[in-house]
């Protein structure tokens, strides 16, 4: 495997209705990137913004660490 190639083997299906469906297809096109790669920076970016990636990926994705003190205590409980 060559540096910077992912190995994506699982699939992580979701329901949707059908105006974010299109809404997501719309800007990914505009983007010039695929749907998939959309949506995996899109969860990314949220679970980084909880706080659950490291401080690099964070840097990666361009979030602060900033964490809402009402979700800290669920975040917490969820790494456990």
């Amino acid at each position: 495997m060559k540096c910077g190639e992912l190995q994506l083997t699982s699939q992580l299906v979701v329901r949707a209705s059908p105006e974010l469906i299109d809404l997501v297809r719309k800007v990914a096109e505009a983007r010039g990137e695929y749907v998939a790669d959309l949506v995996r920076r899109a969860v990314k970016t949220e679970l980084a913004r909880l706080s659950f990636l490291s401080d690099f990926e964070k840097k990666a994705l361009g979030v602060e660490r900033v964490v809402r003190r009402e979700a800290t205590h669920r975040i917490q409980e969820a790494r456990e």
